[in-house]
């Protein structure tokens, strides 16, 4: 789910975290090629989160696809507690619960399947998220040395 500048990612299993993940990345290398008009780099806030949610069509006249739960929420929490990342300062916030279904070995065949340099790594102590108190997370931050910032 997108608004504004908020790119939502919800997972429900291991390789859907995979998948969640590679959206990102893609995402980050697609925006170098998108001008704004006052020339500022684009910039995206994104967050990743796994676990239960649910979906519904709601409205008759004009029906809209919505999705609602806690994973929505502590996705969209990752979202807005994220620093802006763009193509030349990639940052991706992740829940405990994606790192946890991801895992380390998860992980590490993630990468190799990528052929990047990607880490993904603790941000250090637990963070202060709006709403949900402190809480453990992660962050793909670094290692996207083929993300050039977008030359006008």
């Amino acid at each position: 789910e997108t608004f504004n500048d908020f790119v939502l990612v919800f997972s429900t299993d291991r390789k859907h975290v995979r998948v969640c993940l590679s959206l990102a990345i893609a995402m980050l290398k697609s925006i170098r090629h998108i001008t704004r008009p006052d020339g500022a780099p684009t910039s995206l806030k994104m967050g990743v989160s796994s676990g239960e949610f649910t979906t519904a069509i709601i409205g008759l006249q004009s029906p809209r696809f919505s999705i609602f739960g806690d994973t929505v929420n502590t996705a969209s929490r990752m979202a807005s507690s994220a620093a802006p990342a763009t193509a030349a300062s990639p940052f991706v916030h992740i829940s405990l619960s994606s790192w946890h279904l991801l895992g380390a070995e998860g992980l590490d065949a993630w990468k190799r399947a990528l052929g990047e340099g990607i880490e993904v790594e603790a941000r250090g102590e637990a963070v202060e998220i709006k709403g949900k108190g402190l809480m453990h997370t992660y962050a793909l931050s670094s290692g996207l040395p083929s993300l050039p910032a977008h030359a006008s």
